[in-house]
């Protein structure tokens, strides 16, 4: 149980990264779009966020199942832009952790993250997310070019003490949609482990694919759907017998704009 808990709050730190990048606005081009994050003093959104996953355990001839669902909202706000710095505000209003059918109160709630950045999304600094977590890992930072459909990026993110090992991220512009009332273009996101997958004695292996909508006139982020899966083989001495510890976990995110 513990365990559980440990992988579904982790995911929970990560994915309130993530959120606080997901924010950006799509300023046009010419025929194409540009990703810029936005700048307004004051723009506020709210997002509501659901995690699906189960994660399963295996120690010799031992097995531990667990389900978790965690469900929280998250109020995001552009507090300041001063010489080309965009100051980000997110918080955490409410939410709430099911594990097997247990449920309490989501840990991180009233939490605020602070994060700087440009407008290409490079970040200058970052606070809120304590000593094990890197927001410049999870760092999204757009092209200097106008995108069209068809248009793709790579990036890698290094390794840190939250994800020890090298991840590979791409994204595609696939096209534009109509959500609800805005226009959005849709980007699909691809995130792969990179070569450095093991070390000391630690395997990590990450797959998630992923669909982004924005709404390029109103410059903010209105979905986000992601689907992934994680193997961890933690080799370790257990008894003085040497054992490698198997942990293999799926989760479907959501993560949509409310207001």
């Amino acid at each position: 149980m513990r365990l559980a808990r440990f992988y579904s709050m982790r995911s929970v730190v990560v994915v309130l990264a993530i959120a606080q990048l997901l924010s950006s606005g799509l300023q046009a081009q010419g025929k194409g779009v540009r990703l810029e994050y936005g700048s307004k003093v004051g723009d506020t959104s709210v997002y509501h966020l659901t995690m699906d996953g189960n994660t399963t355990v295996f120690v010799g001839d031992r097995t531990q199942k667990t389900q978790i669902r965690t469900e929280m909202y998250l109020t995001q706000k552009v507090e300041a832009f001063k010489e080309g710095v965009i100051d980000l505000m997110t918080k955490i209003d409410s939410g709430s952790i099911n594990v097997n059918n247990q449920t309490s109160v989501l840990p991180n709630v009233g939490q605020t993250v602070k994060t700087s950045l440009k407008k290409n999304g490079e970040i200058v600094n970052s606070s809120g997310f304590g000593p094990n977590i890197n927001l410049n890992q999870m760092q999204l930072v757009f092209p200097d070019q106008a995108l069209e459909v068809g248009s793709s990026w790579k990036s890698t993110m290094e390794p840190s003490p939250a994800v020890p090992v090298t991840l590979e991220v791409e994204y595609k512009v696939l096209g534009f949609e109509k959500i609800r009332d805005f226009e959005c273009i849709k980007l699909a996101s691809s995130v792969r482990s990179g070569p450095k997958s093991t070390i000391e004695g630690l395997q990590l292996k990450v797959q998630a694919d992923g669909n982004i909508y924005y709404a390029h006139k109103e410059g903010k982020m209105v979905k986000n759907d992601v689907k992934s899966t994680m193997e961890m083989i933690l080799k370790r001495v257990i008894d003085n017998q040497p054992q490698s510890i198997i942990t293999r976990m799926g989760m479907d995110m959501q993560m949509e704009l409310q207001y």
